[in-house]
């Protein structure tokens, strides 16, 4: 509560507060109470696509459930289909699925996209490495 304080006395908004929450209750190892406020921000502007970017990338990247992740991002990516975090988190759910080549295709475009405007993630690399990794294994075969 005297987190929520400080910050709304900061003028942060009621979703940008559950969200910071969320993050810090994954950082403490509690997914459910993430989830839980990942969902109630969410719902407070159900149609940013930042939060349900963030919603997104949280189900795949702790398998809670990779298909309803992927559908918020489908949702976010038919308005803004050259965004490179939509698509990073769309190419680590179809990873997660084991659809290698889609989903090294679906990394490097996001990674092409981030060297265009000049923004390194290494977490995006590092999956776009592990998808290159598998696609490779997967022609070698």
């Amino acid at each position: 509560e005297k987190y929520k304080s400080i910050r709304r006395e900061n003028s942060a908004t009621e979703s940008s507060i559950i969200t910071a929450l969320a993050e810090l209750y994954l950082e403490a190892g509690n997914p459910d109470k993430s989830e839980e406020y990942y969902r109630q921000a969410l719902a407070l502007q159900p149609e940013d696509p930042g939060i349900m970017n963030n919603l997104a990338y949280f189900l795949i990247d702790n398998d809670r459930d990779i298909n309803e992740g992927l559908e918020l991002t489908e949702n976010e990516l038919k308005t803004n289909p050259d965004n490179y975090k939509y698509l990073h988190t769309k190419g680590w759910g179809l990873f997660k699925q084991g659809k290698i080549k889609e989903s090294y295709e679906t990394l490097q475009k996001s990674c092409d996209l981030r060297r265009q405007n000049a923004i390194y993630n290494n977490e995006a690399f590092l999956h776009l490495e592990e998808a290159r990794k598998a696609a490779t294994t997967l022609k070698s075969e």
